[in-house]
């Protein structure tokens, strides 16, 4: 929902959310590649609860910006997408080192139970 709201300039938070329900509808009865290259990741929200979000790859949101792009006000920026790719290889590079993280973890308590 967050690029969603970046390409549509929208401030709202329930209209940003209706539009991308509506969008994700639309582009699922055309068989899109969009929809089917959405993943949904629980995320804890400011409430503290989890919630599944959408969640696109670069490539994902690349091809938002195309399939919105119908619109000229939603074209991306280069800077933009610049900042899009930051944020993701960031956040990438977070999850991978959650996932070493846990590597080591496991392995240090399989080393642990060893007789």
């Amino acid at each position: 929902l967050d690029i969603v709201a970046v390409l549509t300039k929208q401030d709202d938070y329930a209209k940003t959310r209706n539009y991308w329900k509506y969008l994700k509808a639309k582009l699922k009865k055309e068989n899109s590649q969009l929809v089917s290259a959405t993943t949904q990741l629980k995320l804890t929200a400011a409430d503290g609860k989890q919630y599944k979000s959408d969640m696109l790859d670069y490539d994902g949101i690349i091809t938002l910006c195309k399939t919105l792009g119908a619109n000229d006000r939603l074209l991306p920026t280069n800077r933009e997408l610049q900042l899009f790719k930051n944020i993701l290889k960031t956040e990438w590079q977070e999850a991978n080192d959650i996932v070493e993280k846990a590597k080591e973890m496991a392995e240090k308590r399989l080393q642990n139970n060893k007789p």
